[in-house]
């Protein structure tokens, strides 16, 4: 049983892995670094550092209050519809950006908001474009009606709203423009047959200066799902980036957060394989079971008994060889000049767990044989290391490991993760992030405590 649960948890623990791993070209070999473990762990730390730092000058924008009183006044707009709607795209990314800053959402809700809305509501139009060609025009604040004014025509939607409470002028311009769509099946909601987004623009402003600007584009498979995306968002002097790609063989995803030009956050992933309906079905194997239980009881007057009537319930599922889609994978997250980097060879690594979890299911090894080989094949197929990008040296390797534990005099084994540096010499994952890292929680708690303070929130403290 032990054997098979690991089985069905092993794809999950390995793509996080992916999410956190890379695979990039440098221009100088990589070399483990001659510094400490505690002059790497203070690297380490002080990116978090930066990071809260950035946070911090993030929650200070002017921009914030003038998204704040847009989104209060925009609650009549809502029943107007799709692109009102604070599900859509825009409004959502707006409303992301402020809890973003007060802490209540983290960094890759932003990210999400840009490239995701819902679908349309039961009551809007058919399509987009149906409510884009009925519906662009200004819409312009009435604090005397608590609405907004209406003139329609053009080829924009423009909203003109003050920037503030305490402002009773208009100050404050939102235009959304350059909507285009394309109609073509839609995999994703089959109800709705309308047009997907191809292109989308948007702009804040306070009096002429640009204090957010946002630009989508998408393309599509004749399928309807998209084999490229793209969007960026700035806000002052902060930008989010976001590109997506897919085709048959290759499918990635890469996620930037920029101050100025400098380079605060880059996370992404890309996955190798065969990504095809045809390739999917043939790896996919349908199951059924059926169980007999007692569904009644009927009176017998024979036997002056209550005996038992049986019905059948099938259960039926899907099972899929997920590494003969997904062959291979690399990813990276950088932070500042720390890098987490690597790569795995999925089928490699799933095919030799099969092999070993056979062996352990016909009884020809026990259970701490087969965690001492499934520990070696993790560190065959999987490469994990952190790098100071700024000297391309290596702080650490990842590596998997048997840990032996005994409970009560019953002995057992499992699967964990440890970190070896250039003396080789090992620490556990919970032991290195559980201690020295004093200041930056310290500091991330000042963030929280501001917050609060500033917002009326309740964040609680990180009790470290």
């Amino acid at each position: 049983m032990k054997k098979l649960i690991l089985l069905i948890t092993a794809p999950l623990l390995l793509m996080v892995f992916i999410v956190w791993s890379c695979n990039k070209e440098k221009d100088k070999p990589e070399k483990f670094s001659a510094q400490s473990v505690e002059e790497n762990k203070a690297i380490v730390e002080n990116s978090g550092i930066d990071l809260s730092d950035a946070m911090k000058r993030m929650e200070t924008m002017g921009t914030n209050d003038v998204i704040i009183n847009f989104v209060d006044l925009s609650s009549s707009l809502d029943s107007k519809g799709y692109l009102f709607s604070r599900k859509s795209k825009i409004f959502s990314t707006l409303e992301a950006i402020v809890a973003t800053t007060r802490g209540e959402k983290r960094l890759n809700n932003v990210f999400d908001a840009m490239i995701y809305s819902r679908e349309l509501k039961s009551e809007d139009p058919e399509s987009i474009q149906q409510f884009w060609d009925e519906n662009v025009g200004t819409y312009t604040w009435n604090p005397s009606l608590s609405d907004w004014d209406e003139e329609l025509g053009g080829d924009k939607i423009i909203l003109k709203f003050p920037s503030s409470e305490s402002i009773s002028a208009n100050d404050a311009t939102i235009t959304i423009y350059n909507y285009t769509g394309v109609n073509m099946s839609n995999p994703i909601e089959e109800e709705y047959t309308g047009d997907l987004p191809v292109s989308l623009n948007a702009d804040l402003k306070v009096g002429s200066e640009i204090l957010v600007s946002f630009v989508f584009g998408a393309s599509y498979n004749s399928d309807g799902v998209p084999n490229a995306v793209a969007a960026d968002l700035t806000i002052e002097n902060f930008k989010f980036e976001i590109d997506v790609s897919n085709n048959t063989h290759v499918v990635s995803v890469n996620y930037k957060f920029l101050e100025n030009e400098n380079l605060i956050m880059d996370m992404g992933a890309t996955g190798n394989g065969l990504f095809t309906d045809e390739n999917y079905d043939d790896n996919t194997v349908h199951h059924s079971e059926t169980y007999s239980y007692v569904c009644d009881y009927v009176w017998n007057p024979n036997t002056q008994q209550w005996e038992e009537v049986y019905c059948e319930w099938t259960d039926e599922w899907d099972e899929t060889e997920f590494e003969e889609i997904l062959h291979s994978a690399s990813a990276h997250f950088q932070l500042f000049n720390i890098e987490l980097r690597g790569d795995i060879d999925i089928k490699g690594l799933v095919d030799q767990i099969r092999i070993i979890d056979e062996a352990y299911e016909n009884e020809e090894i026990d259970s701490e044989t087969a965690d001492t080989r499934y520990a070696s094949k993790i560190n065959e197929y999987l490469n994990l290391r952190l790098v100071n990008i700024t000297n391309n040296e290596i702080m650490a390797k990842a590596e998997a490991y048997v840990v032996h534990e005994s409970d009560y005099g019953y002995e057992d084994t499992y699967i964990d993760f440890r970190l070896t540096f250039g003396d080789d010499s090992p620490i556990d994952m919970e032991t290195y992030f559980d201690e020295g890292f004093d200041t930056f929680v310290t500091q991330l708690n000042d963030l929280f405590y501001d917050i609060n303070s500033d917002y009326d929130t309740d964040l609680e403290p990180i009790d470290y």
